[in-house]
C-alpha cells in the first residue's frame, strides 16, 4: 500500500531535470519533501535521489515520517493538501522556503 512520507530537508538548488517554480540557482533552502512510497519506513536514500531530480544538491535529509491524512483537514494544514495529492499522483511534491 502506498503511503506519503514527509522528509524535512535542506539543500542547495543547482537546477533539475524538469521546469518548476524553483528557487534561484546557488541558493540554499529548507524543504519539505512529500514522497509516495510502498515501503512503510523512512527511506532517506530515496528522498535524496528525489531531491536531486528537483535540482537540490548537497542536501541533508531527516528521517521521514508517514503523514496522518486526517491532519490535512486541520485549518493550518490545508495548504499542504495539494502536495499530498501531488505526491500520490506524481510520486513526490516539494515545498521550499525562501
Amino acid at each position: 500500500m502506498t503511503s506519503v512520507f514527509l522528509y524535512g530537508c535542506e539543500g542547495t538548488f543547482a537546477g533539475g531535470e524538469f521546469a518548476w517554480n524553483s528557487p534561484a540557482v546557488g541558493s540554499t533552502h529548507r524543504l519539505i519533501l512529500f514522497l509516495a512510497q510502498d515501503v512503510p519506513e523512512s527511506q532517506e536514500e530515496l528522498a535524496l535521489r528525489e531531491l536531486a531530480r528537483y535540482g537540490f544538491h548537497k542536501a541533508q535529509v531527516g528521517t521521514g515520517k508517514s503523514i496522518a491524512v486526517e491532519s490535512l483537514n486541520e485549518p493550518q494544514m490545508k495548504v499542504f493538501q495539494k502536495h499530498y495529492e501531488g505526491a500520490l499522483a506524481e510520486g513526490s511534491s516539494i515545498v521550499w522556503y525562501p
